[in-house]
Order: C-alpha cells, then structure tokens, then sequence
C-alpha cells in the first residue's frame, strides 16, 4: 500500500486522508484503487495493512462531506454491501454454508459486480457439492477482478472436485504467475504432478526445497534409469516414479529391472502397479496374478488386483480380493476403506460397520478397523459413537498421526479447540507437520496468536527437517506473522 498520488478534493475533511490499494485487492473488493482512511491510521495501516471495517466507517464520513469525491459511486456501493458482507461471517465460522447463499445473493442484488461476493458464492457451491454454479461465480469474479490470483486457486480446487486435472492445472499455473511463490499454489501443482520438489543446498549450508517442473524432471529421472544397472535400484527408482506418478517410466524401469534379473519378483509387482495407474487393466491383472503365484500372501498385490475387477465391472471377483487383502493385512486402512465401501454401495451399511466392529475384536491390537469405523460413523452423523472408537484406536496406537489427524480435524470443525489443544500438548513425541498446523490453528483461533506462532517456530528449528515441510512450515508461519 502506497501514499495515493492522485489530487486531494478541497471538499474533503482534513482527517482523512488516502492510500492506494494494490490492483489486485481494490478489484477483488470493487474498490477504486485510492481509498479514504483516518490520517492519524496512515502509519498503523502502511504497516499492518487496509482494514476494511474501518474503511467503511471512514468511506461513510467521506460521502457525508464530499459526495462528488472521485470514486464515491464505488465507495457509496461498499458502504451499503459491507454491513451486509459481515453478517454472512458467522454462517462461515459455523460451517453453516448452505445458509450462507441467500445472503450472499442478496449482497448481489446491491452490487452485481462485486468480485469478493461472488469469490464468496463459488466457494459455497463447491461446499455444497453444486460444482458447475461454482465454477460459474468463480469466472464471474475473475472477469472483473483478473489480478486477483487467489481466485484461479480456488476455481482450481472446484476443477480438482470436478476431477478436471487438466483444467486445474491450468488455473494453478496462471494463480502462480499472480501469486509467485504462494505455497498452497506450489502443492497443488506438486499434487498434479507438474511441480517435483528436489532437495537442494542453500546459501547457509541447509537443505531447502527447489521446484523443477515435470518436462525437467523427468528428463533428469529417464537419464538415472537409463545409466542404473542394478534391479534392485532400478525397483528403487520404480516405485518412486509411482510415486511421482510417472507411470509409462515407472513401467520402463520395472521392465528393465525384470530384464536385468529374470526371476526378480518384485518387478512383476510394479509392472502390475504401474498399468493399474495407467488404467491398463488387462497387463494390470497378468502380471499382478504372476506375482501371486509366487507371494500368495501379498496384501499389496490383492488389493491391487481387487481394483483391476472393481473398474473392470467384475463384483464378484473384486469381493474375493479385497476380503482377501483385509484377511492378510487388518491394520491397513485403504484396504478395510474400501470393502466398507463395497457394503456401502449395497446397501448394506450396518453390515460393514458389524464387520470393522467384528475385525476390532478379533485383532485386538489393531488400531485401523476402529480409524475406519469412525470415519464411517462420522460420515453418518454418529459423532459421539465415532470419537469412542478413535479413543479406543488411540489407545491400541499412541502418537499415531492418522489417527491423531483425523481427530483433531473433526474437534476443529465442531468448535472443540480447547479439547484439540489439550490432546496435542499430551503429546510426549515432537508433532508431525500435519499436527502442527493443527495446534497452532487452534491456538490462533482460541486467542493465543503468539503460542501458535512459538509452535511453528519450534517446528521450523527441529534438524533434519524434509524440505518440503520447511517450505510449509514457512509459510504457514508468514501468514501467522501477519
């Protein structure tokens, strides 16, 4: 923000002076970029920055004394949505999204093309599950706010529930370009696979998080599987280009493994991987049904080929797998997630939450059909019934981050800080980075800024620290610094 440098009105009273926003936050707000604050205000916001609240009081005071102030047709529009804008607050911090729409579309009725009410409008419909009204009002805020980068990410986020990665892409490239260097941007990309984060060396001798995008990347990675000659690397570099979703590198190198060692089991489990991401179902299943005859006993590889028939159509083939996969493996999640989603789509609901009940007794020092079953209780409603099995599952499995993540988020959305804060400080194990944000969130939002920022910033001083966490870690700290 900047001293404005257009000519100061002699109407204007002496108390008030003004500054000029950046373009891409006075388009967003349907602002003019010089906007009226109170002079003895210059020095607090220049630093701190505009606060909009006040700035109505003073845009009030302004029309009252100079209505033909350049800019006051706008100013006179805020003045009349603000009040307005703030009563649709509370339905937000409550989760309260639906309620939210009609008194948005009535702040529409004051100011049609006001970007920050339709941002607002897109943002419910996707909450809603309505995605082609979201991303109607996230176009509509572009069109008039195009600076505004942070309006490409959200409509990006309304692509990726629409399952549209090319178009979300897309709209992340052209948020970054916006808003260089804006983390949640950069982690979608990385997410998309069009950004690889690599370690590399700073200025002080630490590990920090250099972003190379894909074309890049994988020339770099086809050069190191093109000179390793060992099977065992190259299953290495497989199951990390898996990973990276590169899948037709993944294959290359998997084949070349098997190539080098022609009994190497292991080679036959990627390949099956590998053609399962890239949809190629039919060498999917040949090469997973190989590897199982020589580990019969792969919960990996029985889930996996429970997926081949699931997409396949093949149900009763997909049943035998997955029952197979939770019979060898019960502590897995994704595993015991998916054959309760099987009864799900049956409607056999009550007989999948009996069998993750039943699975919890049978093995009783497994904390994942008690995760799993919580998750479904919640998605029914049964709070009260899910926290007694996520107590129990944290019983069976201390400091278990999963269980942990799943917990303290769902104590967030019901308003629960104080008991999500006391549950992390009983953490005797340092935090994950996930568990982090959590508390210092709820330390923020209990009133306790600076507790939340000591929390990141112990986080951020902890050696050996993956660099993609640091970068996180960083940027979640800035965003409390402000």
């Amino acid at each position: 923000m900047s001293t404005s440098p257009f000519e100061r009105p002699p109407e204007v009273p002496p108390e008030i002076t003004f500054i000029s926003l950046p373009k891409a936050l006075a388009q967003f707000h349907h602002l003019p970029l010089h906007v009226p604050i109170w002079i003895h205000r210059e020095e607090e916001i220049q630093k701190k920055g505009y606060d909009f609240n006040e700035g109505a009081l003073v845009m009030e005071e302004l029309l009252a004394a100079a209505p033909g102030v350049p800019g006051a047709y706008l100013y006179q529009l805020f003045v009349k949505k603000w009040p307005h804008l703030r009563e649709v607050a509370p339905y937000f911090e409550s989760g309260r999204i639906a309620e939210a729409i009609p008194k948005l579309v009535e702040v529409l009725d004051i100011d049609p093309e006001c970007p920050l009410t339709c941002f607002q409008l897109g943002f419910c419909f996707r909450a809603t599950g309505e995605l082609e009204k979201s991303e109607s009002f996230y176009k509509k805020a572009l069109r008039m706010a195009p600076s505004a980068g942070w309006i490409y990410s959200n409509l990006g986020r309304t692509y990726q529930a629409m399952g549209d990665k090319a178009k979300a892409a897309e709209v992340y490239w052209k948020a970054l370009e916006l808003l260089p260097g804006d983390h949640f941007v950069l982690e979608q990309l990385i997410n998309l696979g069009e950004l690889f984060v690599i370690p590399s060396q700073g200025e002080k001798g630490d590990i920090t998080a250099a972003f190379v995008r894909r074309a890049d990347y994988e020339k770099k990675m086809t050069e190191a599987v093109e000179k390793e000659t060992k099977a065992e690397a190259l299953a290495q570099f497989g199951w990390r280009l898996l990973r990276d979703r590169l899948v037709d590198l993944a294959c290359r190198c998997f084949e070349k493994a098997r190539a080098l060692k022609g009994d190497f089991a292991e080679a036959l489990l990627g390949l099956g991987t590998a053609h399962l991401e890239a949809g190629r179902h039919r060498e999917a299943e040949r090469f997973l049904l190989e590897y199982l005859d020589e580990d019969p006993d792969s919960a990996t590889a029985h889930l996996n080929l429970f997926k081949v028939y699931l997409a396949g159509g093949d149900m009763d083939l997909a049943w035998d797998e997955i029952q197979t996969a939770v019979r060898l493996d019960p502590s897995r999640p994704e595993s015991l997630k998916q054959l309760y989603y099987l009864f799900l789509q049956t409607g056999r609901r009550e007989e999948g939450l009996e069998l993750l009940s039943n699975l919890a007794l049978q093995h009783p020092t497994a904390a994942a059909p008690l995760l799993v079953r919580a998750w479904a209780l919640t998605e029914g409603g049964q709070w009260p019934e899910a926290r007694q099995a996520l107590d129990e599952a944290l019983r069976r499995a201390p400091h278990d981050e999963e269980i942990l993540l799943f917990l303290t988020s769902e104590l967030g959305k019901r308003g629960e800080k104080e008991e999500l804060i006391r549950l992390l400080q009983k953490e005797t194990e340092p935090l994950p980075l996930s568990l982090t944000i959590n508390l210092a969130l709820a330390y923020s939002q209990t009133g306790r800024l600076e507790e939340g920022r000591k929390v990141l910033k112990a986080f951020l001083k902890r050696p050996g620290l993956e660099p993609l966490d640091r970068e996180r870690g960083k940027a979640i700290l800035k965003e409390f610094e402000k």
